[in-house]
């Protein structure tokens, strides 16, 4: 969505001060929800079909249900029951993910590259150095793994966001257009062609794509917010609607409730752009608590920090403390 930015993510990731602020909205969202940085791009769907073992669809199926220890547990069986196929130790590894073990989803992910350097393997390796901070690393095994599988959507699509990040629009546009072509019901891949088409300024495009996206069905929290921000930030002011924005960015918090600071920060936009700074920063405050939770070192709320300081610029009241109004010479 994604560090909407992200991120991502995600949970990616996609935010840039007026004009770019969508790309930290990403990049905060891939970064500071690992769970989305999967979930937000995975065809859980190609997975599930082919000749597989009964075990192995059960532990996918918990995977794509989020059931993690569930399928951890499933992998291990099949994992011991069957130690030469590499889509055991391709699936345990997302699963070690979504847990936040990355040290021995790394360890499965390379287990299976030794057995099977398969499109899914690299695709797995490329996901975890992606979260490990590690794009030029992550952008050769998903490269890796559209070579191996041409028609990859979801390596297309992780690709895409990586030269998004960046700041190459035009090879992320044409990556995310054939995760599209691949996979035309590919929900996050047009969320995420909106919003690169958003930075590069086609505006009208990115609309079309957050049009699509509802008519898919996908009235979800993310999805709500992600069009509040863009009618919000969106370069090309003529597409821009505030009091809209502010509906979708009060629906979105009130689903979401206070499970993740991007909605906070949404509605602050939202207030800021209103006219009412204060409130703004009342909210930015909140959306920086919750999360510099999820980076304890705060790297990714550095962005969030700099546009509090914006609201609170805007919200200050100027005094001359030092404006002279009296006659410099006494008079009786």
């Amino acid at each position: 969505m994604m560090d909407r930015e992200g991120v991502a993510a995600p949970n990616l990731s996609l935010r840039k001060e007026d004009g770019a602020s969508a790309y930290s909205f990403m990049g905060f969202l891939i970064l500071g929800i690992i769970a989305i940085v999967i979930v937000f791009f995975f065809p859980w769907g190609q997975m599930l079909k082919g000749g597989q073992s009964p075990e192995l669809v059960a532990a996918n199926q918990a995977l794509s249900k989020k059931e993690f220890d569930k399928a951890l547990k499933l992998f291990d069986k099949y994992i011991t029951a069957n130690p030469g196929d590499a889509a055991g130790y391709v699936g345990r590894s997302r699963a070690y993910v979504q847990l936040g073990d990355l040290n021995r989803a790394t360890e499965d992910a390379n287990a299976a590259l030794a057995k099977k350097p398969s499109a899914q393997a690299y695709g797995q390796q490329g996901i975890i150095l992606k979260i490990m901070g590690h794009p030029h690393e992550a952008l050769k095994d998903f490269t890796e793994a559209i070579k191996l599988d041409p028609k990859y959507s979801w390596a297309y699509a992780q690709r895409a966001d990586l030269y998004s990040r960046a700041q190459d629009n035009e090879k992320a546009l044409k990556d995310i257009n054939k995760a599209l072509e691949y996979n035309p019901s590919f929900v996050e891949g047009y969320r995420m062609r909106a919003w690169i088409l958003s930075r590069m300024g086609k505006c009208k495009d990115a609309y079309e794509d957050f049009q699509k996206i509802a008519k898919m069905g996908a009235n979800d929290a993310w999805t709500i917010q992600d069009t509040a921000w863009f009618l919000l930030t969106c370069p090309d002011e003529k597409l821009q609607d505030t009091s809209k924005a502010m509906d979708l960015a009060k629906k979105a918090l009130d689903m979401m409730g206070t499970k993740d600071g991007v909605f906070q920060e949404t509605i602050a936009e939202a207030y800021f752009k209103q006219g009412d700074p204060l409130k703004a920063v009342e909210h930015q405050k909140k959306a920086i608590e919750m999360g510099s939770k999820k980076c304890p070192d705060e790297s990714c709320v550095k962005e969030m920090k700099e546009r509090l300081n914006k609201y609170e610029l805007s919200a200050r009241q100027e005094v001359r403390k030092t404006y002279e109004i009296l006659p410099l010479d006494s008079v009786n």
